[in-house]
């Protein structure tokens, strides 16, 4: 191994502590910033916003049925007390919801 390729490892981020990204809000199930638009709340359902650069894969909008993209802003929906049937919603799609469900909670 060359001095060269030492030096390399010794600078890549994962082995800098004070590059280490802090993944709390991860763990903890957050996906971002509760949602503080009236219209997008409803009772009994948890949502978050998921801002453009935070977006990094596509999701189908079980709304609509057309492709939420990569890089898209959007909100993610699932019950208060069930996590695992979380969706991504685009945020037109869910305000739709939320007027046909009677309304901000």
């Amino acid at each position: 191994m060359s001095k060269g390729s030492r030096r390399k490892r010794a600078t890549r981020p994962w082995q800098d502590p004070a590059a280490r990204r802090d993944v709390s809000d991860l763990l903890a199930g957050g996906l971002g910033p509760s949602v503080v638009d009236d219209d997008l709340d409803l009772a009994g359902y948890v949502v978050r916003r998921v801002d453009a650069g935070r977006a990094g894969k596509d999701y189908l909008c079980p709304d609509c049925g057309n492709l939420v993209a990569a890089g898209e802003a959007h909100v993610v929906v699932w019950p208060e007390d069930d996590l695992d049937l979380r969706r991504h919603w685009h945020r037109h799609c869910w305000r739709h919801e939320v007027r046909r469900a009677g309304g901000p909670a």
